[in-house]
């Protein structure tokens, strides 16, 4: 297997910072290290070829068990742009659909790839699959994170703004979700102040709350909790909506439908917000319930930098964890 060529050496941004072996949940980068791989995304967003012979003849799997488009498709081009390979497995063409387990599979896969990413339902096997690698395991979503979504918001954030330090941010509906869990995780790293707006029955995690006030505490940040969606934007920046039902929840439609209406961002709740307050959402969207057109394709819009956001970040964490375990085993 091809070693790969120093970044800091050719003169390029480089991660230089603690590493994860596995990038599982955005908490596994510490404030440091997270800076520098925003850094290494902006860099490889200006000149996204820059990298093609770093780690020309490896390969990546690409695991997944839910439907993507952004997450399958910036992951396999990010892999092309630094001359892997990306092959998608998909669990009922592959023996782990027919009994072969988790850490049998993760083991195999180390033997031919340089990483594996995996976009599942439960977190469990995220955690068993990085268990049993020796490869670096990236999540490309499961139930409770969703950690490559929230880099592209945090880079996208610090391209409109100028820095993230200081921010202030609002995120409206289910407090429970992994875009949530996420997306707080990336705050308390960065040094922002959110504001999580989510009705009755959809708290956030309090283990993840805590952790999130813990590394706030040295970065400058803070959460707050509220039910009232306008109270949470009035000092809002940015602020944040996902769809309201989830791929492993449809029977709850009807339900969430009602209790989350009242968490719509449209105009009228933006007009309670900065002037220069924009609006995020990590698609897909459906239009008119939870954001509506209007605010999707207008002028506070950050929701296609977002969007495009999600290669070149896919691109500096496969850079930064393949290189990485390259020099932990040389």
């Amino acid at each position: 297997m091809p070693h790969p060529i120093s970044a800091s050496d050719a003169g390029r941004p480089a991660v230089t910072g603690k590493v994860p072996d596995d990038l599982l949940r955005v908490s596994d980068l510490d404030p440091e290290t997270l800076a520098e791989l925003l850094d290494l995304a902006a860099a490889m967003k200006q000149e996204p070829l820059g990298w093609e012979r770093d780690l020309r003849g490896g390969a990546i799997g690409c695991l997944f068990e839910k439907p993507s488009t952004r997450t399958r498709v910036s992951l396999a081009t990010a892999a092309h742009r630094l001359g892997m390979t990306a092959i998608v497995l998909n669990r009922d063409e592959m023996q782990l659909g027919h009994g072969e387990t988790v850490a049998d599979t993760a083991r195999v896969l180390s033997s031919y790839l340089d990483a594996v990413t995996v976009r599942t339902y439960d977190h469990a096997t995220v955690e068993q699959m990085a268990e049993a690698a020796a490869i670096p395991v990236v999540n490309a979503l499961s139930d409770t994170h969703h950690p490559c979504q929230s880099l592209a918001d945090l880079l996208a954030l610090r391209e409109h703004f100028g820095s993230l330090a200081g921010l202030t941010a609002a995120f409206l509906g289910d407090g429970a979700s992994n875009t949530c869990n996420s997306f707080l995780a990336a705050c308390a790293a960065a040094g922002m102040h959110l504001t999580i707006a989510s009705p009755q029955g959809y708290p956030t995690d309090p283990d993840i709350l805590g952790e999130a006030r813990e590394v706030m505490a040295q970065t400058g940040g803070s959460v707050a909790l509220t039910t009232e969606p306008v109270d949470a934007v009035r000092t809002a920046q940015a602020v944040y909506a996902e769809v309201w039902v989830p791929m492993d929840k449809p029977h709850e439609r009807d339900e969430r439908a009602v209790r989350l209406a009242p968490y719509r961002v449209d105009d009228a709740l933006l007009a309670h917000a900065p002037r220069e307050a924009v609006a995020l959402h990590c698609l897909p969207a459906v239009r008119g319930e939870e954001i509506t057109s209007e605010v999707l394709d207008g002028p506070r819009s950050l929701v296609w930098n977002q969007a495009a956001n999600r290669l070149p970040t896919a691109q500096a964490v496969l850079h930064s964890l393949v290189t990485t375990n390259r020099r932990r085993i040389a």
